[in-house]
């Protein structure tokens, strides 16, 4: 399973520096901090090597890689890492080898008197090699520092032995669900290695781009007057972004339309934070998978999280304003200028103290925006416009990830109340 092309021909990645033999991959990074000395017109101290965490990637392909080893220069501000960018072959007719590439990645942060330089070593595995690349990978990392594992592409069930040997080195496992084709079954993906993985951290850089929803949402209720109105909710509705084409594809950013996994995601988080329970008459559920078009009949009066900073008390009678039901709809809305998955709407409908109010976030054509308002008995009481861009830098969340060493429970809880509503469907 060693390099058995490193001094032949085969595949070449001009982007990803030297062909080398895996057992020299720590040897040569020596002379490649050497070189680079050389390099600059004048002195300059780059014999520190310091780097502050070991950053796995796994692509499904060399296009994805090249796509990733590209964004890693907008990562080099803030992380020095040692990255190791791994392509995972499972054709079957591929041999049983690994092929490695060593880089020095330096930028100019003001000249060339000041630079930040990070170690990149690329692997191609196929074959046998696959199942066995955890091990291979493991001499590369820097001992005593975080592992981060970036993984690209929808996981693979935890019982593939590649997924599982890297998810067992790694402190903490980031994925974008915005690139799942199968956003679906990737999320019972994730949801059960949250029980089977327990060592490892999850995130999702999906769950990140929620954020601000989720604050605008919040901030309707800090106002008194809007607070009697969080308890009688009954009725959560969010439209997601959807190319025009009815059939899955991909775009060039790699986004995959439709995906509902934020829309998903934003309905858990508010779920859980109300203390809602799937109820047991499932006649109206809906369950589209191909549109990403979702309704659920939720019961308010089971398990409410009196507890949770969203939940406030009930009426003086016992009883939840608005009655025991309520609804939750997910459905697409054709966008072609928004990124697929983006949240287009996100409208909240509340009775309380014989007044029904209307909650509404909603993107605004310029996509750089949207319009919050709410109204009250038909009056609309308040109406402003937030700077809200629908795109946000996956490198910048990526760097937010690396950012965090523990558990983000919050997302680990909303994950299993997304599963949760799936699985109330099958």
């Amino acid at each position: 399973m060693t390099n058995e092309t490193a001094n032949g021909p085969g595949v070449s990645l001009p982007w990803a520096g030297k062909l080398v033999r895996i057992e020299q991959v720590e040897e040569f990074f020596p002379t490649l901090w050497n070189m680079s000395l050389d390099n600059l017109r004048i002195g300059a101290n780059l014999n520190v090597r310091t780097s502050v965490l070991n950053l796995v990637i796994c692509a499904p392909d060399i296009e994805t890689a090249a796509y990733a080893s590209k964004q890693l220069r907008e990562l080099a501000s803030t992380h020095l890492a040692r990255v190791t960018l791994i392509v995972l072959d499972h054709s079957e007719q591929a041999p049983s080898e690994v092929t490695s590439w060593v880089t020095l990645r330096c930028f100019s942060m003001i000249s060339d008197l000041m630079r930040h330089c990070f170690e990149q070593t690329t692997l191609l595995a196929s074959g046998r090699a696959v199942s066995s690349i955890g091990n291979i990978i493991h001499p590369l990392l820097k001992p005593d520092l975080p592992v981060y594992l970036w993984w690209l592409g929808d996981p693979p069930a935890y019982d593939d032995p590649a997924f599982r040997s890297l998810v067992a080195l790694s402190n903490r496992v980031i994925f974008d669900s915005t690139r799942f084709f199968h956003p679906e079954q990737d999320i019972y993906t994730l949801s059960d290695l949250l029980r089977t993985a327990a060592g490892s951290a999850l995130s999702d850089l999906n769950w990140a781009r929620i954020i601000p929803l989720r604050e605008l949402v919040i901030q309707f209720f800090d106002v008194a007057e809007y607070r009697p109105f969080l308890t009688g909710i009954y009725s959560l509705e969010i439209e997601h972004a959807a190319a025009p084409l009815a059939m899955p594809m991909q775009t060039k950013e790699g986004d995959v339309s439709p995906n509902p996994a934020r829309a998903l995601l934003l309905a858990g988080w508010l779920k859980g934070r109300l203390g809602w329970a799937i109820a047991d008459d499932r006649s109206q559920n809906q369950h589209d998978t191909n549109s990403g078009t979702y309704h659920w009949k939720i019961d308010r009066q089971t398990n409410a999280r009196m507890t949770n900073p969203l939940v406030t008390p009930r009426t003086r009678s016992g009883r939840l304003p608005g009655g025991r039901y309520a609804n939750i709809s997910i459905r697409p809305r054709v966008m072609p200028d928004m990124r697929p998955g983006a949240i287009a709407l996100v409208r909240l409908i509340s009775v309380a103290e014989g007044k029904q109010a209307v909650f509404t976030i909603e993107r605004e054509k310029d996509l750089d925006h949207v319009s919050t308002s709410v109204e009250v008995d038909s009056e609309l009481r308040q109406k402003r416009i937030v700077n809200l861009p629908d795109t946000i830098s996956e490198i910048d969340l990526l760097r937010d990830e690396l950012e965090i060493t523990g558990h983000d429970y919050h997302f680990e809880q909303t994950l299993q109340e997304v599963a949760d509503l799936l699985d109330a469907e099958l």
